[in-house]
């Protein structure tokens, strides 16, 4: 498959909207604490997931997920 948009490619896209699914199972493999909610931008040039976290202490976090396609012309 050939890419022929980058701002955002449609499979950069896809691969935001299923990271932001995975919550569930991301969740379950992180001791650290839970999912408070999920901020997806993916109109954007390289989508992005923001969790929001809450640590067993109470505190909150925010882990941000950038999703970035090299042009084909650089993937070795």
């Amino acid at each position: 498959m050939r890419t022929t948009q980058y701002n955002p490619s449609p499979l950069e896209v896809d691969f935001a909207r299923a990271f932001k699914e995975l919550a569930p199972q991301l969740e379950s493999k992180l001791g650290a604490g839970k999912v408070i909610d999920i901020t997806s931008k993916h109109d954007i040039d390289n989508p992005i997931v923001i969790y929001k976290m809450e640590d067993k202490e109470g505190d909150l976090h925010e882990i941000v997920v950038q999703i970035i396609q090299r042009p084909d012309s650089l993937v070795i």
